[in-house]
């Protein structure tokens, strides 16, 4: 994560009155649950969840987390299983493909000079700029993040010298071609401050590329408690202009359930510096009709457990979704079920992670732990690996009826 982390007193979170993005006042949250809250690392929280969604600008905005400096140095933990672990993008051509190959692929597309600085900003591990490296042996890279616990992975390809945590050099400004920050701007408290601070570090000519969820692809993403900023296309726009940066691409596509932002110093004022179009009154309205179906959903959850409480359970997904619904349940499922095969063979959140295909015969009911709008799409194979008798419960039901695999052709 990043250096740009502001502290401040849970009274004052709570109150929640400005948008960090325009400034306007917020209403009431328009989302709200009783702890715990799920990170977006599966963690729980003791904590309530809220979310407000500015009727202004259109951003999404939770409370910041208590003691934030500390979760970022010392518990936020991002695929420090082994140097290979990573988190899987998608399935192409019968293969999977993973967040890191991804990411690369948009940085080769950029089309970097020769011998090019390239920072990584809030860094983690790393492995997307060595991913990258791969193809472009000739690049600069230097690194950056708020904890320590990930210097051991940048050794051998990363000079010592151009390794830095928690605080940037000064000599940094004004330095780089390239300063990328994949998933980072949703957990900071100053996003405008963060983005001018990335903006400083160019060269002339010299581009930022950042990625943030997209909420409204990815509806859970509004209630993961440490991704204290919801961003939509004109909540990003706003940011941008605010740092003096203009964006030239703002794009949905390039990567699936994410915003990909490329953008340049402006050399205008911000009121005229162009860039994409957005519609803030349709962000506006995605965005609180988000909300009003996690409300329903994860209440139908909670009346469907009363009645059925103590039915073998598994649930389809070994991430954030899957941790949302573990939260809700009376008693823990006895599997999670996973394609990725580096979690495979692990526990998650104490129970055992499996294939689809090694689903205990046991198992009569299957939580999709998955981004609700391709649920169906994912488990269209369900009928290859199903027990007979296993019927799945689709989010998106109403009250959460449970579907057949043989009656709904899953």
């Amino acid at each position: 994560m990043l250096f740009l982390i502001k502290q401040k007193s849970r009274s004052e979170s709570n109150m929640m009155i400005r948008c960090r993005i325009c400034g306007a006042t917020l209403s009431p949250p328009d989302y709200s649950a009783a702890a715990p809250a799920i990170t977006s690392i599966s963690t729980h929280l003791a904590i309530p969840t809220q979310t407000h969604i500015c009727r202004n600008c259109g951003h999404g905005q939770s409370p910041d987390l208590p003691k934030i400096q500390e979760f970022y140095d010392t518990q936020y933990r991002i695929s420090l299983q082994s140097d290979q672990h990573d988190q899987l993008y998608e399935v192409r051509d019968g293969q999977p493909v993973f967040r890191t190959q991804r990411q690369a692929e948009m940085l080769a597309a950029i089309g970097l000079p020769l011998n090019a600085r390239v920072l990584d900003f809030g860094a983690a591990k790393g492995t997307t700029l060595r991913t990258f490296l791969e193809s472009r042996p000739d690049l600069r890279p230097s690194i950056f993040d708020v904890s320590d616990d990930y210097v051991g992975f940048w050794q051998g390809w990363v000079p010592a010298t151009e390794q830095v945590t928690h605080r940037l050099p000064a000599d940094w400004q004004g330095r780089f071609d390239l300063v990328t920050a994949h998933f980072v701007l949703e957990h900071v408290v100053d996003p405008i401050g963060t983005l001018k601070c990335l903006a400083e570090l160019l060269a002339p000519g010299g581009k930022v590329f950042f990625t943030v969820p997209d909420p409204l692809s990815n509806t859970g993403d509004f209630l993961v408690v440490d991704h204290v900023n919801h961003f939509t296309s004109s909540s990003l726009m706003r940011t941008c202009e605010l740092a003096g940066l203009v964006a030239h691409t703002l794009s949905r596509e390039l990567f699936r359930g994410a915003y990909v932002v490329i953008a340049e110093r402006a050399v205008v004022s911000a009121s005229s510096s162009g860039g994409p179009q957005t519609d803030i009154g349709s962000d506006i309205t995605q965005a609180i009709d988000a909300l009003a179906f996690w409300s329903k959903a994860l209440g139908s959850l909670d009346a469907d457990q009363h009645v059925e409480a103590h039915v073998p359970t598994a649930i389809y997904g070994a991430g954030f979704y899957g941790a949302l619904i573990t939260s809700r349940l009376h008693q823990k499922p006895l599997c999670f079920l996973d394609r990725n095969k580096y979690l495979q063979g692990q526990d998650y959140l104490g129970v055992a992670v499996l294939a689809p295909e090694d689903c205990p015969d046991l198992i009569r009911r299957i939580y999709p732990g998955l981004n609700p709008l391709h649920a169906r799409a994912i488990l269209a194979d369900a009928n290859i690996w199903m027990p007979p008798g296993a019927t799945i419960c689709y989010l998106t039901d109403a009250e959460l009826s449970p579907t057949s695999s043989h009656d709904q052709g899953v």
